[in-house]
Formats: structure tokens, sequence, C-alpha cells
């Protein structure tokens, strides 16, 4: 592969998402103005499942809805192949899996500590890389009887709860973030399952 294909990065990064191309949409978020949000989207497919510029809205929304004051967010689509290797080189575990986020900055570094019902991303800063395969929402999509473009926007709206310190290692917390993964969703008017 080639060095844009590189994943470690000096800052731990995947690397991916903030390399310049014909299918990215970066910027703030209200059309020029000045604004705490930054998005970079890449798409390094060549698929397109859904539009750059549509998983960006769903960043700013989740981000919105979540009440985050701060945020810069890299969104890298990646087909099994990528996938696999970061799976491999960040986590060491084979295979590719649907998400991995990278929490790089501001309070995303930090675990949460505050009640298990309230938003976790509300007055926080946020940064970091949400890399999504489009090969996997294009496979489960077909398995659960939804279009790709939402399995993916389920694995975006995931994988940006990770990123506000949401997490699903106990019953505990995963039950609170599959409900404001619902509550996401329903607001993007996606139609997915969310597991319980």
């Amino acid at each position: 592969m080639t060095n844009e294909h590189e994943l470690a990065s000096a800052d731990g990064s995947s690397g991916l998402g903030m390399n310049p191309d014909p299918g990215s949409v970066s910027g703030a978020s209200n059309g020029g103005a000045e604004s705490p949000w930054r998005v970079d989207v890449l798409d390094r497919t060549g698929k397109e499942l859904l539009a750059p510029q549509r998983l960006r809205e769903v960043v700013l929304e989740a981000l919105r809805d979540e009440r985050v004051s701060r945020a810069e967010i890299s969104v890298a689509v990646v087909d099994d192949e990528e996938m696999a290797r970061l799976h491999l080189e960040f986590l060491q575990v084979e295979g590719p899996t649907d998400v991995l986020s990278f929490p790089l900055d501001g309070d995303s570094l930090h675990a949460w500590d505050g009640p298990i019902d309230e938003r976790r991303g509300e007055g926080r800063s946020v940064g970091g890389e949400v890399v999504i395969s489009a090969d996997m929402a294009d496979r489960v999509a077909r398995e659960v009887g939804c279009t790709a473009a939402d399995e993916l926007t389920l694995y975006l709206v995931h994988g940006l709860l990770h990123l506000c310190g949401y997490d699903d290692l106990d019953d505990a917390d995963r039950e609170q973030m599959r409900r404001r993964e619902s509550e996401l969703l329903g607001a993007l008017g996606v139609a997915v399952r969310v597991k319980r």
C-alpha cells in the first residue's frame, strides 16, 4: 500500500481522516461563520454508500443533540481490508469490524464519571476520529433488511457517542448507549434496529 494508507501517526490517530481528497468534505458547521465544531469527512472506498456531506450532517446533528460545546471530528469511510488493518494494529483483533473510534483531544480522552443517564457530550470538548466500514454496512444491511446508508449512519452515531463518553462495556452503560443511539437515529429519520 502507498504512504497515504499508513495508519499509525505520531498522535496515535488512524491517520485516515485528515488527508485531502476529492471525496472529502470539511469545514465549520455554520456555512462559513465561525463555529466551535470542525468536521472532516473522507470516503476512501469509492462506493459512496452515503454522501460525505450527509455524513457530515449526521455528525453535526449528533453534536447538537448531545450539546457538545466544541468539537473536532474526522470521519473516514473505509473498506474491509483497511478496517482489518486498523482493527489489528490498534486492538490486536484480526478481521474487520463495523466502527472504530479514536479519542484524540479534549474531554474525549477522559472517562465519563457523571450520572449514567445524563447526556455525556453536554458542555464537553470532543475530539477524535471515527472510522466506519462501508463493506460491513453493505453486508449487514442485506442481512437485516435495511439500507446500507442507514447501517453506515448507525456506525457513525455509535462511534460519535464513544467520543462523547458513552461506552458499552457493561450492561447499564450499554443500555444507555443504545437508548441514545435510538434517539439520535430517530431524529435523523434512520430506520435501523439498535441491538438492546
